[in-house]
């Protein structure tokens, strides 16, 4: 597939490129037979098909997460939503690498100038980037630069990415460590050891990173705890895109619920077809369409399948118009958006859990896609930035004055 987008001129005070998003989110759902073709692929090689990644690069989604100064589209948080939702809907892994590449793609776009113009400005083609911040390696400062060591498990898309995006503390020469931030490394800088064996996203390829004595350029680092993620030096050139502006957690958040969404839809999609055809055994219901009880479950199901998706386009919107008007979030407001975060995905638990039971055990046979559907959105819902129980605290916290709450406001 032809990547032909028209790519709005940069961008200061322009809104959202709302042409590359209407195409960008039909290729995705272009895309979705083939994804389902090579969906096995991932849980026997725990990794995306090639062809399914080559056909999410050609479909341009990777320029999406780029601003237009670097020759990306320019897309809204809700457009990368609805594309991660609508990739889901065919392969739940393929909607999470997606998400994951672009979110920490994004967030070099937020780096100093020197780091965007190696990453960006390096290549003609739009950078891919996985990422992990944690648990933390280690830098040491050195003539024109550092040397960068560490182990980074879970990194997702890391077989498919141009750079890994890694969190790293200073070591200071008396051997003291002080908060650092994003360390850069090309592909030809680290190793990935295969250690993805997981029930759920196992196409993800989500492997272990090392880094062993490697050096990087001080342009390759992200000064986080000094600039904080989306603060913006004085005199910073390369800035003015809305994107610049979106709040870190909440975005990356919201494009990971909207994943879920995608796999518990066509969870509720496959149970509706097989509902008007299969019986329910040692009944007189020759089809389960039929039984009130079945009714009513799809009928829950759907509504809070449909409640889920509100709540995180809802967010999205809120990170979009942070975007257009360059007004940060409140505290309150990003605690706001965890406890409603929070509260989609346990509306997703709860739809999800009750279209396995109509289902029955025969979604369960490795043949049928339901299960793989299943398994990598009850995974995915368990990735730490989306336990429930973690942000209704937070929100708890927030909505009764008690300070400070749990997290550091940029991972609320």
């Amino acid at each position: 597939m032809a990547t032909v987008l028209k790519i709005a001129e940069n961008a200061a005070g322009q809104g959202y490129n709302e042409e590359a998003e209407r195409e960008l989110v039909g290729r995705a759902r272009e895309l979705q037979p083939l994804l389902l073709k090579h969906a096995s692929h991932g849980d026997t090689h725990r990794t995306l098909h090639p062809e399914a990644f080559d056909a999410l690069t050609d479909a341009g989604f990777w320029a999406m997460a780029a601003p237009r100064r670097w020759g990306g589209f320019g897309t809204s948080a809700r457009a990368m939503s609805l594309v991660g939702a609508e990739l889901a809907k065919a392969d739940p892994s393929v909607g999470w690498v997606y998400t994951v590449l672009h979110g920490t793609t994004w967030v070099a776009s937020l780096g100093p100038d020197a780091l965007q113009e190696a990453i960006f400005g390096s290549s003609k083609e739009h950078p891919v980037i996985c990422g992990i911040a944690n648990p933390p390696g280690t830098m040491d400062e050195v003539d024109g630069g550092y040397i960068v060591n560490g182990r980074w498990p879970y990194a997702s898309g890391s077989l498919h990415a141009s750079w890994a995006q890694l969190g790293v503390n200073i070591r200071k020469p008396d051997g003291s460590i002080e908060h650092g931030g994003f360390a850069y490394l090309r592909r030809e800088d680290y190793t990935i050891e295969d250690t993805w064996h997981m029930m759920g996203m196992k196409g993800t390829g989500s492997n272990t990173i090392v880094a062993k004595d490697v050096f990087i350029p001080k342009a390759q680092f992200f000064h986080v705890a000094k600039l904080g993620i989306g603060g913006h030096e004085p005199g910073k050139r390369h800035v003015g895109e809305p994107s610049d502006f979106w709040p870190f957690m909440p975005f990356l958040r919201a494009t990971a619920h909207a994943v879920v969404a995608g796999a518990a839809t066509a969870i509720l999609d496959r149970v509706m077809e097989a509902a008007q055809k299969r019986p329910i055994v040692y009944t007189s219901y020759a089809r389960q369409a039929e039984a009130v009880m079945a009714q009513g479950e799809v009928g829950e199901a759907a509504a809070r399948i449909s409640a889920a998706v509100a709540l995180t386009l809802k967010n999205c919107d809120l990170i979009d118009q942070v975007g257009l008007t360059r007004v940060p979030m409140t505290p309150h407001q990003r605690a706001q958006s965890k406890g409603e975060g929070s509260l989609a995905v346990d509306l997703l638990s709860q739809a999800v859990d009750q279209l396995m039971f109509l289902a029955g055990s025969s979604a369960f046979a490795d043949a049928n896609p339901i299960q793989r559907f299943y398994r990598d959105a009850v995974f995915a819902m368990r990735h730490t930035a989306n336990l429930p129980y973690v942000g209704y605290e937070i929100f708890g916290k927030s909505l009764l004055g008690i300070e400070p709450n749990i997290a550091h406001p940029d991972f609320i």
